[in-house]
C-alpha cells in the first residue's frame, strides 16, 4: 500500500511538473516574449541564461489587501503610481476582470501564495541554467515562477523577471530591468496558446 501511495504521487507530481514545464517551454522558445530586453536601445540577447530555481509569486498579481470594490478606495490607489494596484495587479484590466470571476481570482491568489520555489533540471535545451546571480555573465539573464492552473485546467500564468548585469549591479536586486506576465489559454486541437503579455519596467 505504501509503494502504491508513493508510486500515485510519482505519477501526479510528474504530470504537474510536465505541464508547468511546457509553459515554460513555450514561453522561451517565443522570443517576442522577451521585447523587454530591446528597450533602451538593447538587443535581444541570443542566448537565455537562467537562475535554476523558481522564485515565489507576487501574490499581488491577483488579490490585494485593500478593499478595491470600495470607490473611495481605488481611487485612492489609481492616484498611486507606485501602488501594487497600478504596477503589479492584473484585474484593473477590464478583459481580464470580466473574463476571471471571484472564485478564480481567488484560487490563483491560493495559488500563487502557497506555490513553493523549485529546482529546474537542465532538460529545456532553450536556456541555461546558473546557479546564482554570481554566475551571470554580463547581460540579460532571467528568472521565473511556475507557472499556475486555473481550477478548469484552462488558462495559465507565468511571470518571469529580466535581470541585468552590468558595472553598477551589485547584487540580485539591483540586476531587475523588468517583468513578464505571460497568460495562456488552452484550445481544443490547438493547445495552449498565449492570450495576453503585460510587461513592466522596473526603474
Amino acid at each position: 500500500m505504501r509503494q502504491f501511495l508513493f508510486l500515485s504521487f510519482l505519477i501526479i507530481s510528474s504530470i504537474c511538473y510536465s505541464q508547468e514545464d511546457l509553459i515554460i517551454k513555450l514561453a522561451f522558445s517565443d522570443k517576442s516574449n522577451f521585447d523587454i530586453t530591446q528597450k533602451f536601445g538593447h538587443k535581444r540577447p541570443k542566448n537565455y541564461w537562467m537562475l535554476n530555481k523558481t522564485v515565489s509569486w507576487n501574490a499581488d498579481r491577483f488579490q490585494l489587501e485593500e478593499d478595491i470594490t470600495n470607490d473611495s478606495i481605488r481611487k485612492e490607489l489609481e492616484q498611486d503610481e507606485h501602488s501594487a494596484y497600478n504596477n503589479t495587479y492584473l484585474f484593473t484590466d477590464s478583459i481580464l476582470n470580466q473574463l476571471f470571476n471571484e472564485s478564480q481570482k481567488r484560487h490563483l491568489f491560493h495559488l500563487a501564495e502557497a506555490k513553493q520555489p523549485r529546482q529546474l533540471i537542465d532538460t529545456f535545451k532553450i536556456f541555461s541554467l546558473i546557479p546564482s546571480f554570481e554566475k551571470a555573465r554580463n547581460g540579460f539573464f532571467f528568472s521565473l515562477s511556475d507557472p499556475i492552473f486555473t481550477q478548469d485546467k484552462q488558462y495559465a500564468f507565468i511571470d518571469i523577471a529580466t535581470h541585468k548585469n552590468d558595472k553598477e549591479t551589485e547584487d540580485l536586486n539591483s540586476s531587475y530591468f523588468g517583468t513578464t506576465l505571460l497568460i495562456y489559454q488552452y484550445f481544443t486541437n490547438k493547445g495552449w496558446i498565449r492570450i495576453m503579455k503585460v510587461d513592466r519596467l522596473i526603474l
